[in-house]
């Protein structure tokens, strides 16, 4: 937790526009009845996301009460009735203390918006159902950094949200900060903090941390790492077209030919890099643990106003090994897109590795926290691990192995002072023949901890996986890095309720609280207003602007570590859900930051990923793992499942095609927790690598609970996910994702204008990226029927021209039209199970990506 004591701030006193009598006297009057008190209207209750749900989603709602059987409950669009149900009691809500029910939506099919849920006279917020009603939230949560840059001017045309989120307004733009201009101290030649150095340095890029102008390694680490590995999921474990390409950010690199969430991340990255300590001066290699002013200003006040100096703090061996660990994730990922900027990386992650284990126990002092928070942290041997980790997989260098394998994890949650969980993750993510020994285990701890997390969810009154004991200074950043964990469990198994489970909690987020408040500034409603920001600062002058859309609030927290936060809340412990107030100088409650903000926006990726119909487990390197009872198996949303195969350097990552043939015992496959994989034919234990495909040996598949295991000859599944698949490079996109167009991410949910469906099963047609002349594409084969079909073939034609280059997972015959059969080791697609061909092609005539129709026999 950030402990960032600003003592020279006024307290704001709670504002009561109207004195009503309360409800407890008129009722000890007897003129209102409790039956009459829950028969008032309240707005916002039922508590629903105030933004919407996925038509496949958590579509939960919960009500607050003080009836104790089950309500009639109703669902309006547009103020006409479209379905009706019963609440579910369930009793009092330890954190919060409210009564409540729950309701399930899950049954209801409508789309679109103008949606209202009413249980007798009370009725909620509007909200939508639709596959991109959280897609504007995405954009939001990641302009917040482009907002928080120092050392550049906030252009107003660059200050609306990314897509078209939020319109761009004059008044979020400002002067660049810290740049030696007029009174303003700036961050070109920052010295260090009286008399412990003798040298400066430039740091004038990066993101300011939260509601103050300081820059701090521990915490900027941690934020750059989760938008970096939001990337790398995108490129080894999604399907889709990425959702934070290139142009997508609407920031000043964007049509650079990188991806936009890259060109955010290096803002940082550039700042993280300056930190270490040059060669020659005492320390090189170490990294100053933070920067800012040497003492607290007031409200309100831009960056560029700031009159304090800056100074840098001393290094420490937390803030070296957060550069290492970031700086080795950045050398592998900018290796083909900016070689240079990637060695710069390489050299300063293996620099700092060296310093630190030179320093192991530099902890900082907390003696410099007089204008900025302290981020101290006593045990860094997590950070060790993760370093280690980030640095193994980049580079296969040895060395580090025994960091990992001498370290045991212990900590079950992510976050600036907790980063082992960090090392855990990419290790279990990036595909590296070297690495392969360790993603195994690393994926099923992965699992475990998210279903432990599912467990505290589930026991929730409201659907935030947090104990009572859990609220805590940022209890809103913790959700969010949990759900992370539930994001991973769901790539790594198929399983569709750790999907699932990150929408309650983005649910959470937007509204599905005691509060009946989105704790996301302009994301619903009644949404936060006055989070504590020296710019955004509209609550104290009209001068300054209210926040811009995106930024999410810290979130309920009995500590109350600040004199306003005891004032307006004092007595809340017993109830520590409702810890929370919308006052700018409620900053115990009320600050934002760079590292709550990052998982949120990792967490809207993935949702958003999600409802384009990423169906996870398909990563072509995949490694054995197991999913619990608690997370059971249930029906998930099918899409194409390829992914980008990489390989490993001695320095870098680089990606390469992956073929489709794949071995085989017949007909037989393995429906490895809900994914269809080809067996094994001479691995005989554990997960193998066979004519250029991952395959599960017949030992290891049998070896998992029912109805998973060996299918087809014989064998037996019940699964309903669809194949893995492997999607070849394009020329386009080795270094870069391209932006997909609105209209070639076709939820499988939307495409009966690409799909023929017959008695024997659906044949669809999905494109899943497109550049400017060439595209990648899927056709998905799913048997509807009650039997196993037994071979297939399939076909389609083009009428713009339209020609396939490569192709993967079928024998592909012909040049318009085109033929595709089945292999040895997908022939047999057993009964409400599916498989997916893919292939990479250059357009036709159409400025979009060309969509037949598929025939064959197994679509009729």
């Amino acid at each position: 937790m950030k402990k960032s004591f600003k003592n020279n701030e006024q307290e704001f006193a709670r504002a009561l526009s109207v004195k009503r009598t309360p409800l407890y006297q008129l009722i000890g009057t007897g003129l209102l009845t409790l039956a009459a008190l829950n028969a008032q209207a309240e707005v916002g209750n039922p508590r629903v996301n105030q933004l919407g749900y996925l038509p496949t989603g958590a579509k939960t709602a919960t009500y607050k009460t003080n009836q104790t059987s089950a309500q009639t409950w109703q669902l309006r669009q547009n103020g006409t009735v479209i379905a009706s149900g019963q609440t579910q009691p369930r009793g009092t809500d330890a954190a919060s203390g409210d009564n409540l029910h729950n309701i399930d939506l899950s049954a209801v099919n409508a789309t679109g918006t103008g949606f209202t849920l009413s249980v007798g006279g009370d009725t909620s917020y509007n909200f939508a159902i639709s596959n991109t009603a959280l897609k504007g939230a995405l954009y939001d949560s990641l302009k917040y950094f482009y907002h928080n840059r120092s050392g550049i001017a906030i252009e107003t045309q660059y200050t609306g949200g990314g897509n078209g989120s939020f319109a761009s307004q004059s008044k979020w733009s400002r002067p660049a900060g810290h740049l030696n201009i007029g009174a303003n101290k700036g961050d070109i030649n920052v010295p260090c903090w009286s008399g412990t150095c003798n040298y400066s340095l430039n740091v004038s890029k990066g993101w300011y941390d939260a509601g103050d102008h300081g820059k701090y390694v521990v915490n900027g680490g941690i934020s750059v790492w989760t938008l970096l590995n939001l990337y790398e999921r995108d490129t080894h474990l999604s399907s889709n077209g990425s959702l934070v390409g290139d142009g997508k950010l609407n920031i000043p690199e964007s049509a650079n030919g990188i991806a936009d969430v890259l060109d955010e991340a290096r803002w940082q990255m550039e700042f993280l890099l300056a930190m270490q300590v040059p060669v020659g001066q005492a320390k090189a290699g170490m990294v100053h643990h933070k920067m800012h002013d040497v003492g607290w200003t007031g409200f309100p006040l831009a960056p560029h106003e700031d009159p304090q100096q800056r100074a840098l703090v001393p290094p420490s061996t937390a803030a070296t090994l957060n550069l290492a660990a970031t700086a080795a994730q950045c050398a592998r990922i900018w290796q083909d897109i900016d070689s240079g900027f990637a060695a710069t990386c390489l050299s300063a992650a293996t620099r700092a590795w060296d310093a630190a284990q030179a320093n192991p126990n530099d902890i900082y002092s907390g003696n410099y926290d007089n204008g900025g928070g302290g981020y101290g942290d006593a045990n860094v041997s997590d950070e060790f691990y993760w370093a280690a980790a980030e640095l193994y997989i980049t580079t296969g260098n040895s060395k580090y192995l025994s960091t990992i394998n001498n370290f045991v994890i212990t900590r079950n949650d992510l976050g600036w002072a907790d980063t082992e969980l960090a090392g855990l993750i990419s290790l279990a993510m990036v595909p590296t023949s070297h690495t392969s020994s360790l993603r195994a285990s690393a994926r099923q701890k992965i699992i475990t901890i998210a279903d432990a997390n599912l467990v505290t969810q589930n026991a929730s009154g409201y659907p935030a996986p947090l104990s009572t004991l859990e609220y805590y200074w940022g209890s809103n950043g913790a959700v969010a890095n949990k759900l992370i964990l539930m994001g991973l469990a769901y790539d790594f198994t198929g399983n569709d309720n750790y999907a699932k489970g990150v929408g309650k909690g983005l649910n959470y987020f937007f509204g599905q609280n005691t509060l009946s408040t989105s704790f996301v500034t302009g994301s619903g409603t009644k949404a936060v207003t006055q989070p504590h920001h020296r710019f955004w600062s509209n609550a104290i002058s009209a001068n300054y602007p209210a926040p811009p859309p995106g930024a999410l609030s810290g979130g309920p927290n009995a500590g109350l570590e600040d004199s306003t936060s005891v004032s307006l809340l004092g007595g809340c412990q017993s109830r520590p859900a409702t810890c929370w107030a919308d006052n700018i100088n409620a900053y115990a409650v009320n600050e934002i930051t760079i590292n709550w903000n990052a998982p949120l926006a990792w967490n809207l990726a993935f949702y958003n990923d999600y409802a384009q119909g990423n169906n996870g487990s398909n990563s072509s390197s995949s490694i054995a793992v197991s999913s619990s009872s608690q997370a059971t198996s249930s029906s998930s949303v099918s899409s194409s499942s390829s992914s980008v195969a990489v390989t490993s350097s001695s320095s870098s990552i680089s990606s390469s095609r992956s073929s489709s043939v794949a071995s085989s015992l017949g007909a037989q496959q393995c429906n490895w927790y809900g994914t269809l994989y080809p067996l094994c034919v001479t691995t005989t234990s554990g997960w193998g690598y066979e004519n250029n495909r991952s395959c599960i040996s017949a030992s290891t598949c049998s070896g998992q609970p029912a109805p998973f295991g060996i299918v087809g000859g014989g064998g037996s599944s019940t699964a309903t996910s669809s194949v893995a698949s492997s999607r070849p490079l394009s020329s386009s996109s080795s270094s870069v994702r391209s932006s997909t167009p609105a209209s070639s991410s076709i939820p499988a949910s939307s495409s009966s204008s690409v799909a023929s469906v017959g008695t024997g099963g659906k044949c669809q047609y999905l494109v899943s990226n497109e550049w400017n002349n060439g595209f990648t594409a899927t056709v998905r084969i799913t048997n509807t029927g009650s039997s196993a079909i037994n071979g297939w073939t399939v076909n389609w034609s083009y009428s713009d021209g339209t020609r396939i280059t490569n192709s993967w997972n079928a024998s592909l015959s012909g040049n318009n039209p085109y033929t595709a059969s089945n292999l040895n080791w997908n022939g047999t697609i057993p009964a409400g199970q599916s498989v997916e061909i893919g292939f990479q092609g250059n357009k036709g005539s159409n400025a979009a990506a060309q969509i037949p129709v598929v025939s064959g026999a197994v679509c009729n």
